[in-house]
């Protein structure tokens, strides 16, 4: 389990950095965003890869808000809430496994796809690829509609029935027949389609998550909320935080919230190391208070939220 500590420290050791630097140029939402070095920082240089290679099986990391088995005798778990949140989460699907990803949710519901990646990202005879620098964040900086725009452009640049291969697996050869992107995919199959552009390796920017939350306010009806990143670890699961405190902040705390989230998709010790990191823990908390503070409207955004700190 995961050992919470005092986060106000960091807080207002970040928010006196604010002040001290206050003559500069400053983002606020650099207290979200990992801090990164120049080597980190996205490249011109991107590759088309494969995402995975298990497209014809059930996509990993796959979890699910009401199949509580594995944790249900947990007694350190509060679990009030969960199993009525309608939730799963998964890395990229395929256009072959995505069958079988609809049959595990198992619901009547309007399923509604949350993608969250920021890179650019299709499929190729219906297999998942991306187009990927070292630390995947070829489109940091973009607005949304340039990642669209570039990632429309990076796909219509596949020539249909000229081979290709992957930069990850250089000797694996496929002939495009059918590319297209992820809308196009899940629409197909009465899917509602909604993304989030989510840098990977990061924490989500406070623009990313204000877009979250403005479209979970505006949900019309019941529906089945799938998440989905490119490995289905950090993006997901963090943005599987959020939806859970949006819901359930009066009755299980951040810490409980955090944990029952990590422990449903059982990730080994190295992703549990990634999802607890002090700038993590105290983003989810930085969101339970503001859900405390501002549901079930949220008239004031998360953003106006952290600069009013």
């Amino acid at each position: 389990m995961i050992k919470r500590k005092n986060f106000n420290v960091l807080l207002s050791a970040f928010l006196v950095s604010v002040s001290l630097f206050s003559l500069i140029p400053y983002k606020i939402d650099a207290f979200i965003q990992e801090p990164s070095n120049t080597s980190q920082n996205n490249s011109e240089t991107s590759y088309l890869v494969e995402d995975n290679e298990n497209y014809d099986t059930m996509p990993f990391k796959f979890r699910k808000s009401n199949e509580l088995q594995s944790i249900a005798n947990n007694s350190t778990l509060n679990l009030v809430g969960l199993d009525n949140l309608n939730i799963s989460g998964s890395q990229q699907f395929s256009k072959m496994n995505l069958p079988l990803l609809l049959k595990a949710i198992d619901t009547n519901l309007p399923v509604i796809d949350f993608d969250l990646r920021q890179e650019s990202h299709g499929f190729i005879n219906g297999i998942p690829i991306s187009f990927e620098n070292e630390h995947n964040n070829a489109n940091k900086g973009l607005s949304n509609d340039q990642v669209l725009k570039k990632e429309k452009a990076q796909l219509d640049s596949i020539k249909k029935g000229v081979p290709i291969s992957f930069h990850n697996h250089p000797n694996k050869t496929i002939t495009p027949e059918e590319v297209f992107d992820e809308k196009t995919l899940v629409t197909s199959d009465n899917i509602k389609y909604m993304r989030i552009f989510a840098t990977d390796e990061e924490l989500p920017s406070v623009e990313s998550i204000d877009s979250f939350i403005t479209i979970i306010k505006n949900l019309k009806e019941d529906s089945w909320l799938h998440f989905h990143c490119k490995e289905g670890i950090g993006r997901t699961t963090t943005f599987m935080i959020f939806y859970d405190m949006m819901k359930n902040y009066n009755n299980v705390s951040a810490n409980d919230i955090t944990n029952r989230q990590i422990e449903l998709a059982d990730f080994d010790s190295n992703d549990v190391h990634l999802l607890t990191s002090e700038r993590r823990i105290a983003l989810y908390d930085s969101f339970y208070n503001y859900c405390k503070k501002y549901s079930p409207e949220f008239k004031t955004t998360f953003g106006e939220y952290i600069k009013s700190l």
